[in-house]
């Protein structure tokens, strides 16, 4: 009798995780076939995607040779002054000796540069030597209507560089880290648009030409409208500020260079 009410109660559960799994797998059917109507053949979208490719070689020619920026103690001024222009753009004044970390960016400014600068640090904590900081800055190219905003991401390695296998974690401009690429694409905070990023959120190239993919953010998966006015989450940049950022992210000082 006992053997027979075991058995029984094994077929429910195997039934009940079944129904379960039956159950996500029609949810994600869901959200893929109910994401953000994109026509990506249209004559506006192939000419946008053509733009988005020019400025993401762009950056790779002047962001991606390099696999990482190395900052040590010294040079912390010098990467808070980029954290500020990829978060704000360029400063209100010219930096001035230790006036607010000679950031020349305003009280209020300077707190959310120094609450990403810890969170870089905080990401640095496995690493053999974490004073010693690594950063990459790249773009994610989004579409609003006819316009190309850039949203800086910064990559952070997880574990020191000499491990080849290594995890690379993602900072948005808010604060938020994420746990590699496809965490960041399946979870970041931008509205409803349509995407173009580097490949693996890494610039790598093929006879110099820039690899990248195209996306939906993830506010747009569950959505059904066609492409119309964006609002970005988070912090974007116009192209042009985007362009002042990649300038300067090109200080006058001798930073080491690290091999990826």
């Amino acid at each position: 009798m006992l053997l027979y009410a075991l058995r029984i109660c094994t077929g429910t559960i195997v039934l009940l995780l079944e129904f379960k799994r039956q159950y996500v797998c029609a949810y994600y059917r869901f959200l893929k076939e109910d994401k953000m109507a994109v026509d990506w053949s249209g004559d506006g979208m192939v000419m946008w995607k053509e733009e988005a490719v020019k400025q993401q070689q762009d950056y790779f020619d002047l962001l991606g040779r390099l696999m990482w920026r190395e900052f040590k103690p010294p040079q912390y001024g010098d990467l808070k002054r980029q954290i500020g222009y990829a978060l704000f753009d360029v400063p209100e004044e010219e930096p001035c000796g230790n006036l607010n970390d000679g950031t020349g960016y305003t009280d209020k400014k300077l707190k959310h540069i120094n609450k990403i600068f810890d969170i870089i640090k905080k990401c640095m904590q496995h690493h053999k030597n974490p004073k010693n900081i690594c950063v990459s800055f790249l773009f994610v190219v989004g579409k609003t209507r006819d316009a190309c905003i850039a949203v800086p991401v910064i990559r952070v390695p997880q574990f020191d560089i000499i491990f080849k296998q290594n995890i690379n974690l993602f900072i948005d401009s808010c604060g938020r880290v994420y746990e590699g690429w496809q965490d960041y694409l399946e979870n970041n905070t931008i509205s409803e648009c349509v995407l173009c990023y580097p490949k693996n959120g890494v610039y790598s190239a093929v006879n110099g030409a820039v690899e990248v993919e195209f996306g939906i953010s993830p506010a747009g998966w569950t959505g059904t409208k066609v492409l119309q006015g964006l609002d970005f989450g988070g912090i974007a940049l116009s192209v042009g500020a985007a362009g002042a950022l990649i300038a300067g992210l090109f200080v006058p000082v001798a930073l080491p260079v690290v091999a990826g």
